[in-house]
C-alpha cells in the first residue's frame, strides 16, 4: 500500500467521511479478537518495538503492565512510561518467545477463604475470596459479585 496515494486521496474527502472512516478504524483496532491476537504473544518484562503516538516515531520499551486496551511501556533512554495501544506494538514472534507456561494450579492448592486473583474474559484483573470449592471451579466473591473460575486461572494473592 502506497501511503502517499492514500493520504492524497484523503485530502479530497469530506470531514464527515473522514470522521466515519476514523470511527471504523477505531472499532477495528479495539476489536477484542485483534487485541487478543497481539496479547497472546506478549508477557511482562518483554522488550518490543512500538509506535509512540505522541512522538510519532518507533521506540523500544519493556512491557510493565497490561490493561484491556493498552500496555504500559517503559523506555530506557530517556526513562519514561507510555500507555500504548496494542495495535502500536510491532510483533516479531521469533524475537522473544513467551516464557514457558507454569504448571496449572489444582484444587488441592486452594481452600475456602483464600484471597485469589484472576483475569476475566474482559481482560480485567479481579481480586476476591474463595467462598466455595467445586470439582473443577472455585466460586470467588469479588465486590459482592460471585464468579465461577477454573482453578487454572486462579493465582494466590499474598497480603504483605
Amino acid at each position: 500500500m502506497d501511503l502517499h496515494e492514500v493520504m492524497s486521496s484523503l485530502q479530497q474527502a469530506t470531514d464527515l467521511d473522514l470522521l466515519r472512516l476514523s470511527t471504523a478504524i477505531d472499532h477495528l483496532l479495539l476489536s477484542p479478537s485483534r487485541i487478543l491476537a497481539v496479547r497472546q504473544h506478549l508477557h511482562l518484562g518483554q522488550e518490543v518495538p512500538f509506535w509512540n503516538l505522541h512522538l510519532n516515531r518507533m521506540h523500544h520499551g519493556r512491557i510493565t503492565k497490561f490493561k484491556p486496551e493498552e500496555v504500559l511501556m517503559l523506555t530506557e533512554t530517556p526513562a519514561q512510561y507510555w500507555w500504548v495501544p496494542y495495535a502500536a506494538i510491532q510483533l516479531d514472534p521469533n524475537q522473544a518467545p513467551p516464557p514457558p507456561a507454569p504448571k496449572a494450579p489444582s484444587r488441592e492448592e486452594f481452600a475456602r477463604g483464600d484471597t485469589v486473583s484472576f483475569e476475566g474474559r474482559d481482560l480485567i484483573q479481579r481480586v476476591g475470596t474463595i467462598v466455595r470449592l467445586n470439582q473443577k471451579t472455585a466460586t470467588v466473591s469479588c465486590d459482592g459479585t460471585e464468579w465461577r473460575v477454573s482453578f487454572a486461572l486462579l493465582r494466590h494473592v499474598i497480603d504483605l
